[in-house]
């Protein structure tokens, strides 16, 4: 398992990314695993074979296709792969450094990195081979007699643990943490709470991704939500905004946690329930400041905070600078509103931070756009 996901599921991820249209997979029998790959291929619109041999590959590949060819067991460096086979290659690593990793040898010189794009006319010469034959070094073989180039691939790559061939865990792990600090993508502390919140998600990713437990912050979010809905119906405004906070934590999370999780997935999208939780949390924190505003003041009850919330949301759509993320942090927003609410001047102080907000929108730098 490698971020939630087998090296398998990881390859076909790669393969759909390369513009691969049907996936051909070698395994000695149909079970679960085989089943799941299938299923992750079909999602994103790819065509799924599982063979025991190689023989139905002439009826997949035609010569004027072309072949993605992956061994067992090898997880690369995606973007360096999708950056070097724009051609028919083989893709190599320097013999010294990858034999003794396991990688297989190609001369003198050169081992193979685990990863080719052939010409489809290489699989025609597969039938000429005996039933028993290993189909990939065959294919690795056939490729290079027909004049398919060598490509160095950066050595670094095994040295910094970027490629792998049959990892171990603990290297796994190890590429796993840069996997999700990558992906994580944390907002600056120019925006405190919602910077807490992902970096939590991101920790909380490391422990359950591939597991049932990736959903519990956005689910969690929502009963948070639920609970400060209830509260401040019941008259508590500083125990509902509290709860408020804990709500955009949590929703900033399980947003994180589900990034990471889908990263490298091609076409993947939000779940419905992050999304949900995303739409509600600025209405539920507008209906918070208004069940807790005095009720004589009627409709400014809910006109102020959605003005606040509608220019933050401008905010967040027209600020591209180092305070982007300073508009979106509603953590931050929830807390710093428990004292206004404990004091009886939550309209006030609200009506005051719109006010705030659209001045720093027109002091927004000119982008030229």
């Amino acid at each position: 398992m490698f971020a939630g996901s087998r090296i398998i599921d990881r390859q076909i991820d790669l393969a759909i990314a390369a513009g691969c249209e049907t996936i051909a997979c070698l395994v000695d029998g149909i079970g679960r695993e085989v089943t799941e790959a299938q299923q992750r291929a079909e999602q994103a619109g790819a065509r799924f074979v599982a063979m025991q041999r190689a023989r139905p590959l002439s009826g997949i590949v035609g010569a004027a296709d072309e072949l993605l060819v992956m061994g067992a067991g090898i997880l690369p460096a995606d973007d360096a792969v999708l950056r070097l086979i724009t051609r028919p290659v083989v893709l190599a690593f320097p013999a010294e450094d990858a034999v003794p990793r396991g990688y297989e040898r190609l001369d003198l010189e050169f081992a193979w990195a685990g990863v080719m794009l052939a010409p489809g006319s290489a699989v025609e010469r597969l039938s000429e081979l005996p039933e028993d034959a290993d189909v990939i070094s065959a294919l690795l073989r056939i490729a290079l007699q027909s004049g398919v180039k060598i490509y160095p691939v950066e050595k670094r790559l095994l040295e910094e643990g970027m490629w792998h061939l049959n990892p171990t865990p603990e290297a796994l792990a190890e590429r796993e943490d840069r996997w999700i600090h990558t992906h994580a993508d944390p907002a600056p502390f120019t925006a405190p709470g919602l910077a807490v919140a992902e970096r939590i998600g991101a920790r909380f990713a490391k422990d359950s991704l591939g597991g049932r437990g990736v959903r519990i912050p956005a689910v969690a979010a929502g009963l948070a939500g639920i609970g400060a809905l209830t509260l401040a119906v019941l008259g508590f405004p500083v125990a509902a905004l509290g709860l408020g906070a804990l709500m955009a934590t949590l929703g900033a999370a399980g947003e994180t946690v589900e990034r990471i999780g889908k990263a490298g997935q091609f076409g993947s999208t939000r779940s419905v329930l992050a999304k949900t939780i995303d739409w509600m949390t600025d209405p539920i924190l507008a209906i918070l400041i208004a069940l807790a505003s005095p009720e004589d003041t009627e409709w400014l009850r809910l006109f102020v905070p959605a003005v606040l919330f509608g220019l933050l949301r401008l905010g967040e759509r027209f600020r591209h600078d180092t305070w982007h993320e300073t508009y979106r942090d509603r953590v931050v927003l929830a807390l710093a509103l428990v004292p206004f609410a404990f004091l009886g001047v939550l309209q006030p102080a609200v009506a005051a931070l719109a006010l705030i907000v659209l001045i720093t929108l027109f002091l927004a730098p000119d982008t030229g756009a």
